[in-house]
């Protein structure tokens, strides 16, 4: 699984570094779609607004190309790492819709 990270803030490395740790742990729910390994990750970690200091200003965004799907999730948080995390729930559970799916 190749991961694309764009971005509209100042990412330090420790912040890259916890990105890719939570994103990697859906490659096991991906295998089972993904035999060729062309599956594409591709997050977006954005402040929606500079001029506000409080309230839902981050927004992170993943968007997974599947050899038959896209799969995406968006959450805004008021923290850059809780708005990460949301959107890596979301995205798992939208791979168990996925799954339930293609199964059912």
């Amino acid at each position: 699984m190749d991961i694309i990270i764009k971005k509209n803030i100042d990412l330090t490395p420790a912040l890259e570094t916890y990105l890719q740790k939570k994103f990697t742990t859906l490659e096991k729910f991906i295998t089972a779609f993904d035999k060729t390994g062309s599956a594409e990750l591709s997050l977006e970690i954005q402040r929606i607004t500079n001029h506000h200091r409080k309230g839902l200003i981050y927004s992170a965004m993943a968007k997974l190309r599947l050899p038959k799907a896209v799969l995406r999730a968006e959450e805004t948080a008021e923290d850059v790492r809780t708005a990460i995390d949301a959107a890596k729930d979301t995205l798992r559970e939208e791979l168990e819709k996925y799954k339930d799916k293609v199964r059912g």
